[in-house]
């Protein structure tokens, strides 16, 4: 039976082959992508989604209610804040 030392030892090494694994799978998959971009013609900022097209671009919102108190907006969209739950929202429209 192995004692703790060894077992240790097994499973740095274990650790260290995983680790030897997975950065030759990444240079891998790496090559593919970098192929298909090619093959496709996808530029850099295409892939980081910096050159999207115009019809796909999301426009920012604009704010709706403000807080007096920390001058924080909020467009109205997704989860209320803190400062704006719970409470009269119309205390806190902007105006136009």
């Amino acid at each position: 039976m192995p004692t703790l030392k060894e077992l240790l030892a097994q499973r740095e090494a274990l650790q260290n082959q995983l680790e030897v694994a997975r950065q030759r799978q990444a240079e891998i998959v790496l090559a593919e992508i970098v192929a298909k971009m090619g093959e496709y013609k996808i530029s850099l900022s295409e892939l980081m989604g910096h050159n999207v097209p115009a019809k796909a671009q999301v426009s920012a919102a604009v704010p709706k209610y403000r807080d007096a108190v920390t001058g924080a907006t909020w467009s109205g969209r997704g989860r209320a804040p803190h400062w704006i739950a719970d409470k009269n929202r119309a205390d806190y429209l902007v105006s136009a």
